[in-house]
């Protein structure tokens, strides 16, 4: 594998005719994917060229500290708990010498309230509207929505992560099995919902307090304590800052605490509880001795297993700008990279992509500002699931990189950046060696954009000392994918080593016995989250599901 990626980085360097070259093999490749057995060649060898970029788990080093100090200090050697506790988040590269990471410009922190950032964080503030010409809304939303349940950074201590660390459809079935639990009813295998205006829904979180307000269900009390207690009222307080309380009343019970963040995230979990329950109401009329307990747990896995093979089929074909990969699980054990998942520091920090977040969405012709659309299920409720898929489809979401993050998120940006610098991230070169790319030797090499590589220069002078998180978002697209080459291969990298490490995956897990003949069919039978919506919407409106424009 080593030989085919320095063969590849050997011709993309060839002026021109490189270029050409690639356009050419990649017309070629569509051209096989036609043929059945081809396909799975391609299939497989694409899977293994990108699962095979860089070293494979496990990893010397994670953010692991023996100070109980949350956010003191990383240690830069091998231990027993960097290897094994996985609360701790784990990383592609040691921490980088000091003399690099105390060379970078400084950036004052971000001011809320003068709203002013610093040198760096200035990079990704919005400068006018732009928008992409390749993603929907429906994307923006579903990559927050499927993120959200992996890269979770504990915000009591930021060396520690609350992740299951696989993907487990955990917005909708919780984290673990006893708050999972307070979401089920408890008979027929199914989820918690209720009926409105002849749709089903997820179950409300909150009921009248008799004095005007909204104070949380008590069954739903514990639902978010994982390792601790949580006051829930005082943590819907926090999350509702800045919002009307009287949002509280519409405020949905879902696996994950973020789970009401916008009206696109709460679609899309009600397409898979809708999903889930009517998965239910087949294998009962199929297996009618099954108890409340089976039937849920094969429900949950047919399903579980359909979010992974959209993730392929359609999230991580519509991120390349090619349909080149299936879910195929007959292969993958085999390989030297099938290790137990562990999320990393520089995936979740990846992953901010911020410029996608419109500053309004349209919605039934009528224009709803972020605040709006954030945390507002009477919205959601009042358009109607069909309303907000379609007008997600229809609608642009904006272009990743620099220059693009809308106001409310400014502040996430500086502390991004001041993450990757407490904990000592090589530099975007350093990543691309890393990912079996070549190194850039100059600004013209990361962009083609004279007036941003002016400002890089200025700020760093040496395209060696350029941070990871500016270089991933100033690196040109990557011909018709939706963001620069290093940015491309860590995502497709990171999403496919965790997908088809799933242990139900497994050869001697994905069989019959395990999901029944029905759930292998409708797992077969699903290409895109088109195909979930359809089965699941009932409307005479007009339905489009597309995360392309």
């Amino acid at each position: 594998m080593k030989i085919l990626y320095k063969i590849i980085n050997f011709i993309k360097r060839i002026p021109i005719l490189g270029k050409l070259l690639i356009i050419l093999g990649t017309k070629l490749l569509y051209l096989a994917w036609k043929i059945p057995y081809v396909r799975m060649l391609i299939n497989r060898l694409a899977t293994n060229f990108l699962a095979s970029s860089t070293t494979p788990r496990p990893r010397p080093y994670s953010l692991w500290s023996p100070d109980p100090n949350p956010g003191e200090g990383i240690t830069d050697y091998t231990s027993w708990p960097a290897l094994t506790n996985k609360r701790f988040s784990g990383r592609h590269l040691p921490p980088a010498e000091p003399a690099y990471t105390n060379s970078l410009p400084n950036d004052i922190p971000y001011d809320r309230n003068a709203k002013k950032s610093g040198a760096i964080t200035v990079l990704f503030e919005r400068k006018g509207s732009m928008i992409t010409d390749r993603s929907s809304l429906l994307f923006m939303f579903f990559a927050q929505w499927f993120t959200d349940s992996v890269l979770r950074i504990d915000p009591s201590d930021r060396r520690k992560n609350t992740s299951n660390h696989d993907i487990d459809l955990c917005q909708i079935y919780g984290l673990t099995e006893e708050t999972g639990r307070l979401l089920r009813t408890m008979k027929d295998g199914k989820l918690k919902s209720q009926m409105i205006n002849n749709e089903e829904y997820l179950d409300y979180l909150c009921e009248s307090d008799g004095r005007g307000g909204w104070k949380v269900k008590e069954c739903y009390k514990k639902l978010y304590s994982r390792d601790i207690d949580i006051d829930l009222d005082k943590f819907l307080d926090k999350i509702l800052e800045g919002f009307d309380k009287s949002r509280r009343e519409k405020l949905y019970a879902t696996g994950l605490e973020r789970g009401n963040s916008s009206v696109g995230y709460v679609a899309i979990s009600t397409l898979f509880m809708r999903e889930h329950n009517r998965i239910c109401d087949q294998l009962k009329l199929e297996n009618p001795t099954w108890d409340d307990e089976r039937l849920f747990q094969t429900a949950r896995m047919i399903n579980t297993v359909i979010l992974l093979k959209l993730v392929i089929e359609d999230y991580i074909n519509h991120i390349s700008g090619r349909k080149l990969f299936y879910l195929d699980v007959g292969f993958a054990e085999k390989q030297n990279w099938y290790r137990i998942n562990w999320i990393t520091l520089e995936f979740d920090l990846l992953y901010r992509w911020h410029g996608l977040v419109p500053d309004e969405i349209k919605v039934n012709e009528k224009n709803y500002q972020a605040e709006e659309y954030r945390n507002n299920n009477a919205l959601f409720e009042q358009a109607g699931l069909t309303s907000i898929i379609t007008s997600a489809s229809k609608q642009p979401a904006g272009r990743i990189g620099l220059f693009n993050t809308p106001d409310f998120l400014w502040e996430a940006e500086y502390f991004s950046i001041k993450m990757s610098r407490d904990y000592r991230l090589h530099s975007y070169n350093d990543y691309r060696e890393q990912f079996s790319l070549n190194r850039f030797n100059s600004f013209n090499d990361l962009t083609k954009d004279k007036e941003l590589q002016a400002t890089l220069r200025k700020l760093y002078g040496d395209i060696e000392k350029v941070e990871f998180l500016v270089g991933l978002f100033a690196e040109d697209r990557d011909n018709n994918s939706l963001f620069g080459e290093l940015l491309n291969r860590m995502v497709a990298y990171d999403a496919l080593t965790q997908i088809y490490t799933n242990p139900l995956l497994s050869k001697n897990i994905f069989n019959e016995k395990t999901f029944t003949a029905y759930g292998l069919k409708l797992i077969s039978e699903t290409n895109s989250v088109r195909d979930l919506a359809k089965r699941n919407i009932s409307s005479d409106q007009e339905l489009i599901v597309s995360f392309s424009i």
